[in-house]
């Protein structure tokens, strides 16, 4: 009756980027009158929601974190955070169904889980670059926007390729981010997701000073604390219509008056075929699917360079795994 993405972390930041998604993907649903194969016929669309794994536990905000009829989707990379594994395990005595997301299959999560995904990404010993894109694909496709065929999967993988291979166009880009004192990391829909994704990202990976937010957020109130030794990374979301474009411009125009530097990560403009046949509006949100994958590797490659050109790079974690995650779990 509901859907719910459940994390903590870069787990939840891909959460966030994905629900837009997950949203259109329920709308166009109820359009057809669920004309997909795996989905019943609805008169509209259900409730897509995105759960924090701690406010879940201790009780969020509506006071209502799971109910019994709904599809939880608990993210952990690991598949043992003590915060979503507590949350999946309360999503299953609430009577819900539970959906893990893992790159572990012998997890704790994967264990508790009715169904499990495993992400075929091996052990990851830094930031989480290789599970957060793995994960928003798998989310991508688990909603329904990003196609499974094996053509597509065969392209999408390619052009995901040529981005690592031309790693060399962010080193404009890293010159500017590796001076600045601090750097604000903006987007709109999907892209306030990878926002989020990417201040972490710019902590764990870079070691700097770094916030996330959304553009409106940014602009109404985050925005009297930038100073000219400040960058702003904006992260542009598909489509960019004439009017957002408008809206982009005026950010871009009093970024320069406070004297900061504006960096902006487009989309790569991958071109899908329509190979599920449903049309050219479900290919266009295949297409912005895609190119949400393709601005995460290049946020990732922002952070990896700005690190390296800053002197700050360091393979691992400072604090996260020797203080935070050895310490007991709390609950259960």
């Amino acid at each position: 009756e509901r859907l719910v993405l459940l994390g903590t972390g870069a787990s939840l930041a891909m959460a966030r980027a994905a629900v837009p998604s997950w949203r259109a993907a329920e709308q166009a649903a109820a359009h057809r009158g669920g004309a997909r194969a795996r989905t019943e016929v609805r008169s509209r669309p259900r409730d897509v929601l995105v759960r924090e794994s701690t406010e879940a536990v201790f009780g969020g905000v509506d006071g209502d974190a799971f109910r019994p009829g709904d599809a939880v989707v608990a993210i952990s990379q690991s598949g043992s955070s003590p915060e979503t594994l507590a949350a999946a395990r309360l999503a299953v005595r609430s009577g819900a169904s539970l959906v893990g997301v893992t790159a572990h299959a012998g997890s704790p999560l994967a264990a508790a889980a009715h169904r499990a995904v495993t992400l075929p990404i091996g052990e990851e010993h830094g930031a989480a670059t290789k599970s957060e894109l793995a994960t928003l694909a798998a989310l991508l496709a688990l909603g329904g926007g990003l196609p499974t065929d094996p053509p597509t999967g065969a392209s999408l993988g390619a052009w995901l390729a040529g981005i690592v291979r031309s790693w060399e166009a962010v080193l404009p880009a890293v010159a500017c981010l590796a001076g600045a004192r601090r750097t604000w990391i903006v987007g709109l829909g999907a892209t306030a997701g990878l926002a989020h994704a990417g201040a972490l990202l710019w902590h764990e990976k870079a070691h700097r000073q770094a916030v996330g937010s959304t553009l409106s957020e940014f602009r109404h109130g985050l925005v009297e604390s930038v100073g000219p030794r400040d960058a702003v990374l904006l992260l542009v979301p598909r489509p960019c219509t004439h009017d957002l474009s408008g809206y982009l411009d005026l950010l871009a125009g009093e970024v320069a008056t406070l004297g900061a530097a504006l960096v902006r990560v487009e989309d790569d403009g991958i071109t899908l075929g329509d190979a599920d046949g449903e049309g050219r509006d479900r290919r266009a949100d295949a297409e912005a699917d895609a190119n949400l994958l393709g601005q995460t590797l290049r946020l990732q490659q922002l952070a990896r360079g700005t690190a390296h050109a800053g002197g700050t790079y360091v393979d691992g974690f400072r604090v996260l795994r020797h203080v935070v995650l050895a310490a007991p779990p709390r609950f259960d």
